[in-house]
Parts: C-alpha cells; sequence; structure tokens
C-alpha cells in the first residue's frame, strides 16, 4: 500500500524500522542509525550488497533466510557489550563499545560521515 501511494501521488515519506528485510522492499534510500546519529546512507539494493559499517553488518546477520540449508550456513553476528546511555554519550564513536573493529582512534574522536564511494555514506574509522 505504502510503495502504490508513492507512485501514484508522487510521495516521499520517512519509514522507521528494524527489519531490515522490509525496510529493503519499500525504501529507495536506507540510513542506519545507532543511539541517534546516521552510521550509513545509501541506496537499499547498495546497503544489502555491500554493507560497511559494523552495525549494519550485523542488522543484516539478522535478517531471517527463508532458505533452511542457507540458514544453517549463515553467521549471525551477535553485539556483544553495553549499549552506552543516550544520557552519557562516550567519547569518540558511540558504537565502540559493541564494535569488533574498535581502536584507540574510535574512543579518542567520533568518526567523520564521509561519502566512502559514489553514493554510499559511512561513518567509521576503519574503512
Amino acid at each position: 500500500m505504502l510503495e502504490d501511494l508513492q507512485h501514484q501521488m508522487g510521495l516521499t515519506y520517512l519509514f522507521i524500522a528494524h527489519d531490515l528485510s522490509v525496510v529493503k522492499h519499500i525504501s529507495n534510500r536506507i540510513a542506519v542509525m545507532y543511539l541517534g546519529r546516521i552510521v550509513e546512507l545509501t541506496s537499499a539494493n547498495e546497503l544489502h550488497r555491500h554493507p560497511l559499517h559494523p552495525y549494519t553488518i550485523s542488522l543484516l546477520s539478522a535478517v531471517p533466510i527463508p532458505d533452511p540449508d542457507k540458514a544453517r550456513a549463515a553467521r549471525r553476528i551477535v553485539l556483544q557489550g553495553d549499549i552506552p546511555s543516550p544520557l552519557k554519550m562516550p567519547s569518540g564513536c558511540t558504537f565502540r563499545s559493541r564494535c569488533g573493529r574498535a581502536t584507540a582512534a574510535c574512543a579518542e574522536s567520533c568518526p567523520e560521515f564521509k561519502e566512502v564511494a559514489p553514493g554510499h555514506w559511512c561513518a567509521c574509522h576503519n574503512l
């Protein structure tokens, strides 16, 4: 219904969800947020083909796979560590306490949200 309305009326809308498989089917572009900050932004197809941010990669690994054989072979990335309090944000990258790629630079400064490929933006020190 949302897609039909978008095409019939030329609408643009903001759809917020945690299920990236649903988001992919109704979105042209997807912004992934962590603790109120956009960490990755690109087209829906590009995000599913080439996720860059560790949080995006983890979210995509949680999408259910309908084929039981493929589902058993898939690697689910379960985030470790504590979610920081949005009332007392940590220094540097807010995702660093849960990130397997975190380095000293992640604690020192917030990564720049930059275009790393045409139309593909990401905020990560370790790209």
